[in-house]
């Protein structure tokens, strides 16, 4: 039966990854409404809110300030990073599950790999944030702040990263587990391995 450890990272992992997915695909990460400007924007996707037009970032330079273009890039290279972290610690997971795998000292690997992915994940998360005003253009004080509000898109991002930092923190243990589990059977091995020698105290 698998310990209730690797049952949580195995969740929380899916989740997470589920969470990534749905983000990546929403315009909801930043509701804007102000007179010239009048989207909904993503990372990967936006909508026109007049035309209900719904499209890709491919027209990049029409959306977001010149000045940040490259910034925004990075962010959208480090959510895919993320995204590609959480993929591959839910495969591991589920190769454990069934059994393809045996070994797991590989996840002290697989820790290491989903505390990458959580990085770009926070990196991510944290630079659209701070700066979400300044990327497109409205950082000016004509625009009020309800005329730009952080939508639903960017809390699932937020999700899925704290469920990526529970994925990190169930591999972690699991991978302590593995170790203590590996020194129990070191131990084991060397007391079966050593002669021993029973010492007899005799009177002279």
């Amino acid at each position: 039966m698998a310990n209730v450890c690797f049952i949580l990272g195995l969740c929380s992992s899916i989740l997470s990854l589920a969470c990534i997915i749905v983000a990546l695909a929403s315009s909801q990460w930043l509701r804007i409404r102000s007179p010239d400007f009048m989207d909904d924007v993503g990372l990967m996707r936006h909508c026109d809110a007049d035309s209900s037009y719904c499209g890709e970032m491919e027209h990049l330079n029409a959306l977001v300030d010149g000045h940040f273009a490259a910034w925004f890039r990075s962010i959208q290279a480090m959510y895919l990073l993320h995204c590609l972290g959480m993929l591959v610690s839910t495969v591991v997971y589920i190769l454990y599950a069934i059994r393809f795998l045996e070994t797991k000292g590989s996840f002290r690997v697989l820790t290491l790999f989903n505390f990458v992915s959580l990085a770009a994940g926070i990196y991510s998360v944290a630079m659209f944030g701070m700066n979400h005003r300044s990327y497109f253009g409205i950082a000016d004080s004509s625009v009020t702040e309800d005329m730009a509000i952080l939508g639903y898109g960017f809390n699932i991002a937020i999700t899925g990263c704290c469920l990526a930092f529970l994925t990190m923190l169930f591999s972690a243990m699991e991978a302590s587990r593995a170790v203590d589990l590996l020194q129990n059977m070191q131990n084991r091995f060397t007391v079966w391995t050593t002669p021993y020698t029973l010492f007899v105290d005799q009177e002279a």
